[in-house]
């Protein structure tokens, strides 16, 4: 019972993907700038929360301004540069 649960949270509905991303994304549209929606082990909550971790661990920086988290497009290219297999 307990994997149909984890397996429901993972299939919750991702809003539609934009078209083109801005300079500034939110936690959401940051999750699937990166693509994590896209890998079947994320709903937007917990690929939210990966965002975080990747945040507490200094890895990933985030703009916070209004009370809200927002990610630059910018942040988010060098990241997956450092995350890159050479």
């Amino acid at each position: 019972m307990a994997d149909t649960a984890t397996a429901n949270q993972v299939n919750v509905a991702w809003p539609t993907r934009p078209p083109d991303f801005g300079q500034l994304l939110t936690p959401i549209e940051a999750a699937q700038y990166l693509r994590l929606d896209e890998t079947g082990q994320h709903s937007p909550d917990s690929a939210a929360r990966t965002l975080k971790y990747w945040r507490d661990r200094g890895e990933l920086k985030a703009t916070k301004f209004a009370r809200r988290v927002w990610y630059r497009r910018e942040e988010l290219d060098q990241f997956l540069a450092r995350k890159t297999e050479s």
